[in-house]
């Protein structure tokens, strides 16, 4: 049974507060949504999943949640955030898709903590948020999406990176280049060429094709085409080397997004 219902402990819904939101374990929880009102979404800042007290998903602001929803052409509502663990973007293979999908839902027996945490910038006008739950029957946490952030600072011309975290067990889905004048990005496993250089217009024109909406000063790299997770990279004791040779014509700072997912009891990070 799918039940949608409040979540009525939010704490620190204030300017400059610190929020805190308890869910109850036992349930298996498919999406949160957060109404917000009197405050933008790049004014709720260091959004966090916490399971046991360890982050599971970080975003730097509600903005780069709504981002990636567009990305994915989930649906949205004005006034509305909707934090995803099912994944409607799934599409079966070899179940039908609804199995897949449900597969990476954040299952809570067995654990004794989960939050979602955020901080509210001190000039937001008036905050108002509240939370709400859709959860279905209980099962323990399996296999959990990841979201990590790195930084890096960019000159013109190519950038190699070569210091992206590879997590034995996990499975790498997509990853994110956020930075205005980035050309094109080559993606490289132990020198086999995942993702070459390509025109940036084809680049936005194959991830249409393929069900994605591309963001403005983002460049996906996206393993995961289709809603086949399948084809995500597996992160094993094979890969000796693992780089992005990134094509900038501005300079600059730039954070690199990497979506991992992996086995909850068998978690490395």
């Amino acid at each position: 049974m799918l039940e949608v219902s409040p979540l009525n402990n939010l704490t620190g819904v204030a300017a400059g507060g610190s929020v805190s939101v308890t869910l109850p374990v036992g349930r298996t929880y498919e999406k949160i949504h957060f109404e917000y009102s009197g405050v933008t979404p790049e004014q709720i800042k260091n959004l966090r999943v916490e399971l046991q007290g360890r982050t599971l998903t970080e975003y730097g602001t509600l903005q780069d949640l709504l981002d990636e929803n567009a990305y994915f052409k989930r649906e949205q509502a004005a006034g509305y955030a909707t934090l995803y663990f099912a994944r409607p973007e799934i599409q079966g293979v070899l179940n039908p898709s609804l199995v897949e999908q449900r597969f990476f839902s954040l299952g809570t027996v067995g654990l004794s903590i989960v939050q979602i945490k955020f901080d509210i910038a001190q000039d937001a006008t008036a905050p108002v948020i509240k939370a709400f739950a859709e959860k279905s029957s209980p099962s323990a946490p399996g296999w959990l999406f990841k979201r990590r952030t790195f930084r890096y600072n960019f000159a013109v011309g190519i950038n190699e990176i070569e210091n992206l975290p590879r997590p034995l067990g996990a499975k790498i889905a997509l990853i994110e280049i956020k930075k205005a004048g980035v050309d094109s990005a080559e993606f490289l496993v132990n020198n086999v060429k995942w993702r070459d250089h390509i025109p940036a217009s084809l680049h936005k024109h194959h991830l249409k094709q393929r069900g994605r909406s591309p963001r403005a000063n983002t460049h996906a790299i996206d393993l995961f085409l289709s809603g086949d997770v399948f084809s995500a990279l597996a992160l094993d004791n094979s890969i000796n080397d693992m780089r992005l040779r990134v094509e900038a014509s501005e300079a600059g700072s730039a954070e690199v997004v990497v979506h991992y997912f992996d086995d909850y009891a068998k978690s490395t990070f």
